[in-house]
């Protein structure tokens, strides 16, 4: 009985926790996809869209910390 609970809890929390990464991943592609939006040369190797993909994580993280809270 408790070792379902556990594996009803785990299952859970994994689902959960795959949920946030996919929100995190969506929020973060339109914050740089708006960042980026009159970028008029948009390489992979071009500074500016690393810099602006890793500032729209760090973005996108800080806003589900506090939607989760």
């Amino acid at each position: 009985m408790g070792e379902m609970k556990r594996a009803n809890a785990y299952e859970e929390e994994r689902r959960r926790n795959d949920r946030f990464a996919s929100t995190l991943v969506i929020a973060a592609a339109i914050i740089a996809a708006v960042r980026l939006a009159r970028e008029p040369n948009i390489t992979r190797s071009s500074p500016r869209v690393s810099i602006a993909i890793a500032d729209s994580v760090t973005l996108a993280k800080m806003i589900l910390e506090k939607v989760v809270r």
